[in-house]
């Protein structure tokens, strides 16, 4: 069976994760796609309501159909350095809903993030 291909992708990244680099948004930037950048999310709760791990929320847009593996390798791949692997890319997921809630849930503005209460973050950060 062939692997479910898209141009819609999201993925999370965590600073705190290995091999993350300090010059991260350069990096991303050099792939030469489209792609959306959450402020940190520093407030989100578990349900048990302790916070949850920083991390940014991403959108990624491909130029063709690829795999969600093929964009986490990609990412891995850019964000990784010669002596240092970077293991702070989790989540690497196929869009299904409307891009434009997927961008409104990087700041917590969509309907979904509402409706659950979710901490709203600043769209200037």
């Amino acid at each position: 069976m062939a692997k479910e291909k898209s141009r819609y992708f999201t993925f999370l990244l965590y600073p705190d994760g290995e091999g993350f680099p300090n010059d991260w948004e350069e990096r991303l930037e050099k792939i030469g796609v489209p792609i959306a950048i959450s402020p940190l999310h520093d407030k989100d709760k578990n349900k048990n309501r302790t916070l949850k791990k920083p991390h940014y929320h991403g959108i990624y847009i491909a130029n063709n159909p690829v795999t969600a593996e093929s964009v986490r390798n990609k990412l891995k791949a850019v964000l990784s350095s010669e002596d240092m692997e970077c293991k702070a890319v989790a989540k690497v997921q196929i869009v299904y809903e409307s891009i434009e809630s997927v961008y409104l849930y990087l700041t917590h503005e969509s309907k979904d993030a509402i409706k659950k209460n979710k901490h709203r973050y600043n769209k200037a950060d």
